[in-house]
């Protein structure tokens, strides 16, 4: 499956329920650069619904947002201070329900998170290989 990326932040949110929303994305660096609005569906809506509730840091960085031809979000990374980022954010294909958080599992609370440990990384590999196919 072929994901496109997007780096911004979430500019709008509309909600239809507690699982499910609308977002547009938007990159306050590069004000040439399209917004994109993606639909968001399970826990992954679940977890934006959430946090739009709090003034963690972790909204406001600029996050790479992972969708398909569809605009339909499969993942959020959170860039880290190295190669790998700080939290990647996704559910399961076979459970939207499930919420899979790889790295940090509280919101990030700093402008510059450092990247998430090996031990992660490799778990969000194997998980990825396992589960996107």
């Amino acid at each position: 499956m072929k994901l496109y990326k997007y780096t911004g932040t979430i500019s709008e949110v509309a909600f239809r329920n507690g699982t499910a929303c609308d977002i547009k994305l938007y990159d306050m660096n590069d004000r040439d650069k399209a917004p994109a609005r993606l639909e968001v569906v399970g826990a992954l809506g679940k977890y934006i619904w959430d946090i739009e509730g709090t003034d963690a840091e972790e909204r406001y960085i600029p996050n790479d947002f992972y969708f398909d031809d569809n605009l339909y979000l499969w993942r959020i990374e959170i860039p880290g201070g190295c190669d790998w980022p700080a939290k990647i954010i996704t559910q399961s294909p076979d459970d939207i329900d499930q919420l899979e958080i790889f790295g940090e599992r509280e919101y990030i609370e700093t402008s510059k998170p450092k990247s998430m440990p090996g031990e992660e990384v490799n778990r969000w590999l194997m998980w990825e290989r396992q589960n996107m196919k």
